[in-house]
């Protein structure tokens, strides 16, 4: 049903993924980069993975803290397929997968746009694509980039980040990476389930205010915020990895 292919991404390492190049990318971010170093858990962390993709971030974390629970959410198909293989592939254990997206309320069948040249880049909010397009138009053919950027609508069921917390159960770490659906992620979340949360981790494209909002957002719930910008991103598409840590 899908174009995902095994691909060597480095010595010793092959991963399932719809677009090779992408997945490239990915892992230079991760892996070379180091876009999530510093970030350290516990034995037996609790890790919930919001936009999970192919499952490079999970496979990074399992290398560092082997014992950790991760429920990882991914909604497009191909990503999915991917993450399921890999898992498999790599023999990772403690992982439960989610087939949705996250957001401030309960919907079923929202339209999502998939991007086969772009997966990574999938998005409840195409609109939202046009700066990062005429962003790397200044580098490339406006046409070559914009065939990047044409997919088509994934009907995606919904759901609240609360819907999965339990009471008194850590959640040791957040990371989100949802192509503009981070404040609706945050909206999910009740107020009585934010004492739970002890460290977030999330890339945030900085459009009509939305890295304010998140940091104030962040702040109030308790978090000490830091927010710097993305590697291999352009600096004119303004995206951001921010990191949060509840102080104790």
């Amino acid at each position: 049903m899908t174009g995902i292919r095994n691909i060597t991404l480095d010595t010793g390492l092959d991963f399932w993924a719809p677009h090779e190049a992408e997945a490239h990318w990915q892992y230079e971010e991760i892996f070379k980069l180091g876009c999530y170093s510093g970030i350290r858990l516990p034995p037996g962390a609790y890790v919930i993975d919001v936009g999970a993709n192919i499952g490079l971030f999970t496979y990074f974390l399992k290398r560092g803290c082997p014992t950790a629970r991760v429920r990882a959410f991914e909604p497009m198909p191909e990503a999915l397929a991917s993450l399921r293989r890999n898992i498999e592939a790599h023999g990772l254990t403690g992982i439960t997968i989610e087939e949705c997206a996250l957001g401030s309320g309960t919907e079923d069948e929202v339209p999502f746009v998939y991007y086969p040249q772009a997966p990574g880049n999938s998005t409840r909010y195409p609109e939202e694509k046009e700066l990062q397009i005429a962003v790397l138009a200044r580098e490339a053919p406006e046409e070559y980039i914009r065939a990047h950027y044409r997919g088509y609508s994934v009907p995606v069921q919904v759901a609240r980040l609360s819907s999965y917390l339990v009471p008194g159960e850590r959640v040791d770490l957040l990371k989100i990476d949802v192509e503009g659906a981070e404040l609706d992620v945050l909206r999910g979340v009740d107020t009585e389930h934010w004492p739970l949360i002890g460290r977030l981790v999330l890339e945030v494209q900085d459009l009509d205010g939305r890295l304010d909002a998140i940091g104030d957002l962040l702040r109030g719930h308790g978090f000490v915020v830091d927010a710097r910008p993305s590697p291999l991103i352009p600096e004119d598409v303004r995206t951001f990895l921010v990191h949060a840590v509840r102080p104790g």
